[in-house]
């Protein structure tokens, strides 16, 4: 395992049979993981009343979530009753200094990674969460720079993707699984989105550091809206 070894906090409702697909769990495997067992709790009902009644189904299900994880992964579980899941989101993420959440969706095969760069502080962390991941994996990944129309100079956006570029390569990261693209865009969200549809996972930075109102910034928390994949949100944790 590589040295550099990230929390990711994996949200899972308990109160249904969902869980992650098996190639999302099999690219985390670098990671250690914190799965969140959340189970809502109506407004009506008292917390203490539904533990009492569902923690038992609860506790096998986020149990049998982790037992799908690859040999070898490093994975804790806890089970949370909650009315707002977006709170206790954040707050157990604090609790273990989580640096990346995951947004699950369905997921054939973890083959395309897509990384929207933009000119954040952030970007160190998110590339070196990327080039952990992609140690035990195959995967590719497209770094990708979506540049207002006439607000940018278009040699900082592929400046840009050239840095982070280096930084993969120096990380460990083959040239020849990486690709660069970069556009001039009326429409970031909408270029992001449309570009991220031919990969299987996007890994995007938050603006802020609080997941409480899912406050993102404006692009990220519309990419993420609109994605089709499993995200992983890498928190601004320096913010």
């Amino acid at each position: 395992m590589n040295e550099f070894a990230p929390t990711v906090l994996v949200p899972v409702d308990v109160s249904t049979d969902e869980r992650p697909d098996p190639d999302l769990l099999d690219l985390l495997r670098p990671a250690r993981v914190v799965l969140v067992g959340w189970y809502p709790v109506p407004d009506q009902v008292a917390p203490e009343q539904m533990r009492d009644e569902h923690e038992g189904e609860a506790v096998e299900r986020i149990e049998n979530v982790a037992s799908h994880f690859p040999d070898g992964s490093d994975v804790e579980t806890l089970v949370v009753f909650t009315r707002d899941r977006s709170e206790t989101v954040d707050r157990v993420a604090e609790e273990y200094g989580a640096s990346v959440i995951v947004v699950p969706r369905d997921v054939r095969v973890v083959e395309r990674v897509f990384v929207p760069v933009r000119g954040d502080v952030n970007l160190d962390r998110i590339l070196s969460i990327v080039a952990t991941l992609l140690a035990e994996s195959e995967a590719s990944v497209t770094l990708f720079h979506a540049a207002p129309a006439g607000d940018e100079d278009p040699t900082v956006g592929q400046t840009l993707l050239e840095g982070a570029f280096d930084r993969l390569t120096d990380a460990g990261v083959d040239d020849d699984r990486i690709a660069t693209a970069t556009v001039e865009s009326e429409s970031p969200v909408d270029d992001i989105v449309d570009a991220a549809r031919n990969h299987d996972v996007l890994v995007i930075g938050e603006t802020k550091p609080s997941l409480i109102e899912q406050i993102l910034g404006d692009v990220p928390t519309q990419v993420i809206k609109r994605s089709e994949s499993p995200v992983l949100v890498v928190r601004d944790t320096d913010a």
